[in-house]
């Protein structure tokens, strides 16, 4: 069933049943209205991402001490997609969206280009992260699909070890995937991994 929206500001759209007051910090925070907003290659987001945002799970702006206003969960992934879709810093770390009829917005796929003066330089590396229904309350889940030898990295698998990567392992709800890729990248460049032997470029796990 589709719901009305309130214009929270021009271009972007809020839920009606989502009450907003002056003192709101509601008023400033940005929701892409997906509908209108093409994905890459011209793939359009499907209404039922935002229709359907009421049954996911939900977060709170602000964190455990904010002002405990509750938005879905979606919106927050939203805005997270309208982010990677711009473009981060300065082009070495992105992500996007799988599959834009998932109107849990649960697969992304994410690319880091290896920093510099690593044996990791030059090397494209993509990732894929799962955030279940559960996310941003829990971490998603982020495995290597380009072969690398990491610290963190099962050899076998791919998967980044939360008991390793301790983005994953103290998780608060506030983090992003732009902070995990970016952070996966400084791990690159670490005393520990920065001249690791790497497996050839260009094979997957």
């Amino acid at each position: 069933m589709l719901f009305h929206h309130k214009i929270l500001k021009k271009g972007f759209l809020l839920p009606s049943h989502i009450n907003i007051s002056a003192a709101s910090p509601l008023r400033s925070y940005s929701f892409l209205f997906a509908c209108d907003c093409p994905g890459r290659g011209g793939q359009r987001i499907p209404r039922e991402i935002i229709d359907r945002s009421k049954e996911s799970s939900s977060m709170t702006l602000g964190g455990s001490g904010g002002s405990g206003v509750v938005v879905p969960r979606n919106f927050r992934l939203l805005e997270e997609l309208e982010r990677g879709e711009k473009g981060i810093g300065d082009g070495t770390v992105s992500y996007g969206m799988d599959d834009g009829d998932d109107i849990y917005m649960r697969s992304w796929t994410g690319t880091i280009i290896g920093p510099l003066n690593t044996v990791h330089e030059g090397r494209i590396y993509q990732l894929k992260l799962f955030c279940d229904k559960d996310y941003p309350d829990k971490p998603p889940s982020v495995r290597f699909h380009s072969r690398i030898n990491m610290t963190c990295v099962n050899p076998d698998t791919g998967v980044v070890d939360p008991r390793k990567f301790l983005v994953l392992g103290n998780w608060q709800r506030d983090y992003t995937m732009e902070y995990i890729l970016t952070q996966l990248k400084k791990e690159m460049a670490a005393s520990h991994n920065r001249k690791l032997v790497q497996p050839p470029e260009g094979t997957y796990f």
